[in-house]
């Protein structure tokens, strides 16, 4: 009987695993068809958005600009002018202040511009470094501030994009709002046109701002380091140029009056 009852058992056991089987192999009757799969274009989604894509695709556009021109205008080369240190350093050191004004003439940059300020300010009767140095700070003061102004660009990007994504959201979930008040609770396809442009227009604002301010650090800190450097090889020129003078003044045999930079002289008779 024992036996019996446990081959009973295991033929139950058995007809339990085969229905379970059967189950999962042959699809009901009840199962929902799989819905079509629906493709999104960039130009769907920009109609979805409404208004609030228009001005975050110029600020988009706008931010590319500004990286752009960011990257250019702060490569090392530019800026720091490594090349033209040579041959500066060898006209300072002979005291011809004419020809190193010449050379920063003709090679505009951050670098030269401080320089050719510094030089600007020594006169016949005054070579003094003090004057120099004096007016290679206000010149690096202008050339930082105009020189960070269009990364700053980047940084009001990066915060007005998400936040007309956000005016977008706060738009569109008003009409949706709108639309239940006055019935279309119970039509879920009126709201969805409402409900996706709050959902596009914030994710387009934030497509656009966090690389704007993942470039805004990027390229500011690229500048600051680029003036770094700027400063630690005016500094050298500066101290070269020292040198220079003490040894002129101490009988270098050097005439000072004619190492200075010419002042141009108004003619006579012209106008102030």
């Amino acid at each position: 009987m024992k036996k019996n009852a446990k081959l009973m058992m295991m033929f139950c056991m058995l007809l339990f695993a085969i229905a379970v089987i059967a189950q999962e192999a042959i699809p009901t009757a009840e199962a929902p068809s799989q819905a079509p799969e629906s493709k999104t274009t960039l130009w769907g989604l920009w109609k979805t958005g409404g208004w609030a894509m228009y001005p975050i695709g110029l600020l988009s556009v706008g931010a590319v600009g500004m990286t752009i021109f960011g990257f250019i205008s702060t490569k090392q080369s530019k800026m720091v002018q490594i090349d033209l240190v040579p041959e500066l350093q060898q006209r300072i050191q002979g005291l011809d202040f004419q020809s190193v004004n010449a050379v920063c003439s003709g090679s505009p940059g951050i670098m030269t511009n401080i320089l050719q300020a510094g030089i600007s300010r020594l006169e016949e009767d005054h070579l003094e470094v003090d004057a120099v140095e004096k007016a290679m700070e206000e010149a690096a003061v202008e050339e930082n501030t105009s020189g960070l102004k269009p990364i700053n660009y980047l940084s009001i990007i990066a915060s007005i994009a998400p936040m007309l994504g956000l005016l977008g959201t706060v738009s569109g979930m008003i009409k949706a709002f709108n639309k239940m008040e006055f019935g279309g609770m119970g039509n879920p396809e009126l709201l969805a046109g409402d409900i996706g442009e709050a959902m596009v227009t914030t994710a387009f604002g934030l497509v656009v701002g966090i690389p704007a301010m993942f470039f805004y650090f990027f390229l500011k800190n690229q500048f600051l380091t680029n003036m770094s450097q700027v400063g630690r090889v005016l500094g050298k020129l500066t101290h070269e140029m020292e040198l220079a003078l003490k040894r002129a003044k101490s009988g270098g045999g050097v005439n000072l009056a004619a190492a200075a930079p010419q002042q141009e002289i108004p003619e006579a008779g012209s106008e102030a």
